[in-house]
């Protein structure tokens, strides 16, 4: 029978926002043309276009391990399968 997590030990947020993930990559991709990456517009273009198609995927695996439904939660405290 599946566990149902421990309040205590669950992230309060279990998810990062897509735009989080998105500023991040952004930022790092800055930082490293600032201290001279050769990366052309075209290419920041494509990084950028990777993370905003990669970034909801990514959010979206880990939020499902760590989101509960009501109704799977009612269903695993009444012991039913």
């Amino acid at each position: 029978m599946t566990q149902i997590p421990n309040p205590e030990s669950a992230p309060t947020e279990p998810l990062l926002t897509v735009g989080s993930l998105t500023a991040l990559v952004t930022a790092v991709l800055a930082l490293v043309v600032a201290f001279g990456l050769p990366v052309s517009d075209d290419q920041q273009t494509a990084i950028l276009g990777v993370v905003a198609v990669v970034a909801p995927l990514v959010v979206m695996a880990v939020g499902r391990s760590r989101v509960w439904s009501p109704a799977t939660v009612a269903r695993l405290m009444s012991g039913r399968r």
